[in-house]
């Protein structure tokens, strides 16, 4: 089972996806951030494997916060989980360090899919530069 760090400003955004992930069987939510300075903080002391960012958020925002994560050289992947549309933030996500970009108007199925492939160390979606 992965472990995972979600890092989105809005609770019920969270909780859907804490609720999705438990009843996959497939990731274990370790812990939960509403910024992008707390998720940073979180990624240091829990050590998920995969950290599910969104990108605008108070503060320094998903970007931001995924340079950190990567800048950390701990193996996290990060998974950017947006309401933009990837032609605005997918470059500046991978540029940053994310391992993978989504719209959050995937998919329960897709989301469980980015999930599998990046724990496996591989981008998503698949041939997105890493």
């Amino acid at each position: 089972m992965v472990r995972v760090l979600l890092v989105d400003d809005h609770p019920v955004v969270r909780s859907g996806l804490r609720a999705l992930l438990e009843v996959s069987g497939r990731a274990e939510v370790v812990g939960e951030a509403s910024s992008g300075e707390e998720g940073v903080t979180l990624a240091l002391s829990l050590k998920p494997e995969i950290v599910i960012m969104d990108v605008s958020m108070p503060g320094i925002g998903g970007i931001e916060a995924t340079r950190r994560i990567a800048a950390l050289d701990l193996g996290i992947k990060v998974l950017v989980l947006t309401m933009h549309r990837a032609d605005e933030f997918m470059r500046a996500a991978f540029d940053a360090g994310a391992a993978g970009f989504l719209n959050k108007t995937c998919a329960d199925a897709n989301l469980l899919a980015a999930i599998d492939v990046l724990a496996r160390g591989q981008s998503y979606p698949p041939g997105a530069r890493a």
